[in-house]
């Protein structure tokens, strides 16, 4: 007997070791087979969009950064996005309709949707995810190649689902490609400006996010209505709310990110959630500011109570290097009456270079002025000079600069808004930071930035 139970166990565990073994030969053979039916759906992808018109090979919108390393979107961070995979590095500006064409312009016409978008192959199941970036021809000489936008590059990054009978969670597999437009030639290159220097437009897009203290600020994706941020502090503040001077919100690089691809209109989100008054629904949405007591524009608001909501203000991320910046400054945003009510308006601009300094910082603003000798713009809509009723309507201002600006390294180009004293409501919304509704500015520079 004794032998007998022995050869059984023997037997038992020799067919369960057999059974191990196929096991995993199966989930190999799965996952062999997964990754090839990816890698198969990633060149597909690539040859559909290698197809393309040049001028269509631009993604329709920014996607969203995400904090799981096994997703492709944990490589964007401000409408950049990492070539190199491990650790994420080599960021690349991506090509996004509404971003700045260097030499001047606006791109547009992309019809490149970042996803993710899901396939199904038999029992595989997946998303495929998409980017378009800008590159570098290093071979080239800036004299002839001036500007980073020498030709695209065309990244497809497929994940395939894990299936439920395995454990973890799977990575993705990815192809890359460069596309080189065969039109595109030395003459195409954007001439030099007056003083020799290569000139281009420089966007910055307004946000909700408040600025860091150092370094790159990285955009939060807004998921609820929130209080007003008291902006008239410096970044080193910190953000707060109510009377304490907190930090502004930044103005970043990249335009804003389409957190939901699939969803063709995304919710707008209340920026002043804790104004008093009564706004229309529909108007509740961006920032409520309010107008001043006292007439004519005032930067700093030291007699007005509640300052926080008589002046906002925004800044972008210490600059590099010297930014030179010169002619027009265009204000591209957008806006509705806050009620039925048929009332005029006007609002103040205000740009600053903003030096901070000492411990803890204290702001020197340097304010910046228009060929007209006043230290800002003002905005009044034409036509009945009426604020625009019944839907959020684009406005834009073109102010001249008297002379040519530098903000010096580690200094911030900032901008400021507030309501004058003439205006019939009690407050104007602004909206701004929704890939639909990308409120920013624009500006000539021959010192244009990289996103990192």
């Amino acid at each position: 007997m004794i032998e007998v139970l022995i050869a059984a166990i023997v037997l038992v565990l020799g067919a369960l070791a057999t059974y191990s073994t196929l096991s995993s030969a199966t989930v190999n053979a799965q996952r062999a087979k997964a990754t090839q039916i990816a890698l198969d759906r990633a060149q597909q992808e690539m040859e559909l969009l290698r197809s393309l018109p040049e001028e269509k090979l631009a993604m329709t919108a920014a996607p969203p950064s995400s904090t799981h390393t096994h997703n492709p979107n944990y490589r964007v961070s401000n409408a950049t996005f990492a070539l190199t995979r491990e650790p994420p590095s080599n960021y690349a500006n991506m090509v996004i309709n509404g971003g700045s064409v260097y030499g001047g312009g606006e791109i547009k016409g992309g019809t490149v949707t970042p996803g993710p978008t899901a396939f199904e192959s038999g029992a595989v199941m997946g998303h495929v995810y998409r980017y378009i970036v800008w590159r570098n021809d290093a071979s080239c000489p800036p004299e002839i190649c001036p500007g980073e936008q020498d030709y695209k590059q065309i990244v497809v990054a497929v994940k395939i689902e894990t299936p439920g009978d395995q454990s973890g969670e799977g990575g993705y597999v990815e192809v890359q490609s460069d596309f080189i437009n065969p039109e595109k030639s030395e003459k195409s290159n954007p001439a030099p400006g007056p003083g020799g220097e290569v000139t281009s437009p420089q966007q910055f897009y307004l946000t909700n996010t408040p600025c860091a203290e150092s370094g790159t600020t990285v955009h939060k994706e807004i998921e609820a209505n929130n209080p007003l941020h008291n902006t008239l502090g410096t970044c080193a503040s910190g953000p707060h709310t109510g009377t304490i001077a907190g930090a502004p919100d930044a103005l970043l690089l990249g335009p804003p990110p389409d957190s939901e691809p699939e969803n063709p209109s995304l919710p707008l989100y209340d920026y002043s959630s804790d104004y008093s008054g009564s706004p229309l629904p529909a108007t509740a949405k961006g920032i409520q500011l309010r107008r001043d007591a006292a007439s004519g524009c005032s930067y700093t608001q030291t007699s007005e109570s509640e300052p926080q909501w008589k002046t906002h203000r925004w800044v972008t991320d210490p600059m590099p290097s010297e930014f030179k910046m010169f002619g027009n400054v265009t204000f591209d945003f957008y806006t509705r009456a806050l009620s039925d009510n048929l009332y005029r308006g006007k609002v103040c601009i205000y740009l600053f270079d903003r030096h901070e300094t000492g411990n803890p910082p204290t702001a020197e603003d340097k304010m910046l002025k228009s060929t007209a000798g006043f230290f800002y713009w003002t905005f009044t809509p034409g036509g009945s000079g009426y604020w625009p009723q019944g839907k959020w309507t684009e406005e834009i201002v073109t102010m001249a600069l008297s002379s040519e600006t530098k903000i010096p390294a580690g200094d911030r180009l900032g901008m400021a808004l507030s309501v004058a004293s003439e205006t019939g409501e009690d407050a104007i919304p602004i909206l701004y930071d929704n890939f639909e509704y990308k409120t920013r500015i624009e500006l000539d520079t021959s010192t244009p930035l990289e996103r990192e």
